[in-house]
Formats: structure tokens, sequence, C-alpha cells
């Protein structure tokens, strides 16, 4: 069985949880929460999708200000918060690249009597900036602006054994 499907076996054995994906920009954090939903009824709360929503845009980057990001983050916790309240299983998908930003997320859970658990996509720095150089060449790929990718990458604070994570490397579940 691959990791894939050994945390969709953990999501559907549990309830009323926010799994929180983590990862560099181009971990494949979309595609693994993807295969998720493929066997799951999480509610998806994802980042991209909100801004996609409120008429952002990657590829050309136009971005929110600080207020902008603030609405799409006040958003994605609203959206957490009522499927969990629900008693749903929440797949969250975002960088997630601060500590602060997943103990947000744990502070969201806990206020509604849910769990919280983080899925890490452990990707080197370079299989990341590859896969955005392969993106750079598809339509249908947003692309990151090529600063606030190393930007993202260079703060990225690993999450440790203390924030209740599953570490997905290489195919496999540590």
């Amino acid at each position: 069985m691959d990791s894939i499907n050994d945390v969709t076996l953990l999501i559907k054995k549990s309830s009323k949880t926010l799994w929180i994906l983590c990862g560099f920009p181009y971990s494949g954090k979309t595609y693994i929460g993807k295969k998720i939903l493929e066997q799951t009824s999480c509610v998806y709360v994802s980042i991209d999708n909100i801004l996609t929503q409120l008429h952002y845009d990657w590829n050309t980057n136009k971005l929110p200000d600080e207020a902008g990001w603030k609405k799409v983050f006040d958003i994605s916790y609203q959206q957490t918060q009522e499927a969990l309240e629900k008693g749903l299983n929440v797949l969250y998908d975002s960088t997630n690249h601060t500590k602060a930003s997943r103990d947000k997320l744990r502070e969201v859970a806990s206020s509604v009597g849910a769990y919280a658990k983080v899925i890490y996509i452990d990707v080197p720095k370079e299989v990341a900036t590859e896969r955005w150089e392969e993106n750079k060449k598809q339509k249908n790929r947003f692309v990151l602006d090529k600063n606030l990718l190393h930007q993202t990458m260079n703060a990225m604070e690993v999450p440790d054994s203390d924030e209740n994570v599953i570490i997905i490397k290489n195919g496999l579940v540590e």
C-alpha cells in the first residue's frame, strides 16, 4: 500500500479532524490532496481556490495586498470551522510554511472541539524548483513568481514531532 493510501485510511477512520497539508510550493500538496479526496469525503479548503474565486491570479502576479490576504485566510478559516462544527473532516491545502500558520489552524480546530493533524510533504528544494520550471512550460498550471517561490521556500519552518505530523517523503510515511 502506498503512503497516500495509508493517509487516506487514517482519514477515513477519523472524524472532525483538520488535515493540514504543508510543504514547499510544487511539493505535490494539491496532487496528494486530490488523491485523498478521491477516496474520502473530506471538505476541501484551498487557498488557491479562494484566490481564484476572488479574481486573483498567480500567473500575472495579481495577488492580494495585506487586507486582501487577511480576507482570503478569514474565508478559509470560516469554511474550515463550519465544516468541523458539522463533525466533518477538512483537508486544508496551502503551503502552511510557518509554524504560526499551522498554529492558527490548530486554534480554529480546537475552537470547535476538533482534532488537527499535519501532513508534511517533504520534497527537496531542488525537486520543487524543477517542478516549478516544468509548470512554466504548461498552460494549465499556475506559476508562482520566482522571487515569491524562493522567499516561501526560505521561510519554511519544517513541522516537528510536537505538531502531530505525518511525513510523506520519497513515497513513504514516517
